[in-house]
């Protein structure tokens, strides 16, 4: 009972909607190690119900969550039950072969008939005296099963990437280490992933963002370090689409970078504070929003946002202007914009700013059951190659009175290969015959 529900077409068309579902999902709802907390924060004030509905149903983080690892699982036994089914089928055809194909009678004896198909690269399966089966690429019957388990060995290697990969990223200055242990930015861990440590340090040496002269991207280059507990290091560059491996972790470029202005404030006390700025690059012009932040000397909250030259006009620019607003019960009390070396003053505290520099993100991603993926790709390659390139093609010489009976069959393609058929019967025809035409039952002929 449970095999024939697993193998209902009504439930396998469930599970394929349900897993299609699953991705729309995963598009749709911002996912939290894509966007940063304070995105997060942002898109649940502005979407409450879609917030509550993410959080209780693990929305957010769709492909570590425990109901889609229940999803795979069901639809890897599904998948199993269906591959047992096809070995089962590829065996029968295998020693018995199918039924139905064309069937003739032919004046010659069944060995003759095999050694006519022999030379077509037929292979003798089966030989009890008055009969003889042979089969060409009888391999092909075992096509549709490497294909089901080509996908079976996807999907587990798909589910112990769910359980066990661990991501994390984490948003650095230039010259700021990332030790191992320490948090991270943003990260999401598989059900059974445990915690994730860089075995390693990693030090963000420089960003290096390149821009078309109307503002747009064009390059973005990030060189980092990792130190080893000896003290030696190892330095990468990566950009766009550009993956790094060391020490079996996977390396790719964050999507969030931007200015680090390092901004001093005096308190009430006159003590100098400095505070850092990390202004994502959406977070630049006249029409991009402000970035909140909140800072110990007051309980008001700092929008910032920046342009990347003080003339506030230039898309590209090596003197950007910081644009600060305080702002008390969500409105706007006050503003200030600094250049680096500039100074002002903001809620009645003065406040300095003294450089800006670029600040980049790193993704780090360790793994476990990528190579299932590619070994599952190559099954189902190698499937897909015996099923629809080498298709198995049966003939059965029977015995029949003076001559024999043949009988062939191709489950697929049989109009393609029906003229290796009908070579074989030629040859196997005496010379006047085989010019007159084939022998058919009941003594006509076919020319």
């Amino acid at each position: 009972m449970i095999k024939r529900f697993f193998l209902a077409r009504s439930t396998v068309l469930t599970l394929i909607i349900l897993v299609l579902g699953a991705v729309v999902v995963g598009y749709l709802f911002p996912q939290r190690f894509l966007l940063s907390p304070a995105g997060m924060d942002r898109w649940a004030l502005d979407h409450p119900f879609l917030a509550t509905l993410s959080r209780t149903l693990a929305l957010d983080h769709v492909y570590t969550s425990p109901w889609f690892a229940v999803l795979l699982a069901l639809f890897m036994v599904s998948l199993l039950f269906s591959t047992w089914e096809q070995f089962t089928r590829a065996l029968r055809l295998t020693r018995e072969g199918g039924v139905g194909g064309k069937s003739l009678v032919l004046a010659c004896a069944p060995e003759t008939v095999a050694a006519a198909a022999g030379r077509l690269g037929y292979l003798r399966v089966r030989s009890d005296g008055d009969s003889i089966r042979l089969v060409k690429n009888p391999w092909g019957y075992w096509g549709n099963v490497l294909l089901h388990l080509g996908i079976v060995a996807a999907v587990a290697a798909s589910l112990v990437i769910l359980l066990y990969e661990k991501r994390g990223s984490v948003d650095l200055l230039e010259g700021e280490v990332h030790g191992v242990g320490d948090p991270w930015t943003r990260q999401d861990m598989g059900l059974l992933a445990g915690t994730f440590a860089l075995p390693e340090a990693v030090r963000l040496d420089r960003v290096v963002p390149e821009f078309w002269p109307n503002g747009n991207l064009k390059q973005l280059t990030t060189d980092f370090t990792f130190i080893g507990p000896d003290g030696r290091n190892s330095p990468y560059s990566m950009h766009v689409n550009k993956t790094i491996r060391h020490s079996g972790i996977r390396v790719f470029q964050g999507k969030s970078f931007g200015r680090a202005f390092y901004v001093g404030f005096q308190d009430a006390n006159g003590a100098w504070q400095g505070d850092i700025f990390m202004v994502d690059s959406r977070f630049t012009g006249d029409d991009a929003p402000f970035k909140d932040f909140t800072v110990p000397w007051t309980s008001s909250t700092i929008r910032a946002k920046y342009y990347p030259d003080s003339d506030r006009r230039a898309p590209v620019g090596d003197n950007p202007l910081l644009l600060l607003q305080l702002v008390k019960a969500g409105k706007v009390v006050e503003e200030l914009s600094l250049t680096a070396g500039a100074s002002g003053t903001l809620g009645g505290h003065p406040v300095t700013l003294v450089k800006s520099e670029w600040w980049g993100g790193i993704i780090f991603i360790d793994t476990t059951g990528m190579e299932g993926i590619f070994f599952a790709f190559l099954v189902i390659a190698l499937g897909g190659g015996m099923s629809y390139l080498s298709p198995p093609r049966e003939l059965l010489a029977v015995k029949e009175g003076e001559g024999c009976r043949l009988a062939w069959r191709a489950p697929r393609f049989a109009e393609l290969y029906r003229e290796e058929f009908e070579r074989i019967c030629r040859e196997c025809l005496p010379a006047d015959e085989a010019a007159g035409g084939d022998r058919v039952p009941g003594g006509g002929h076919r020319g």
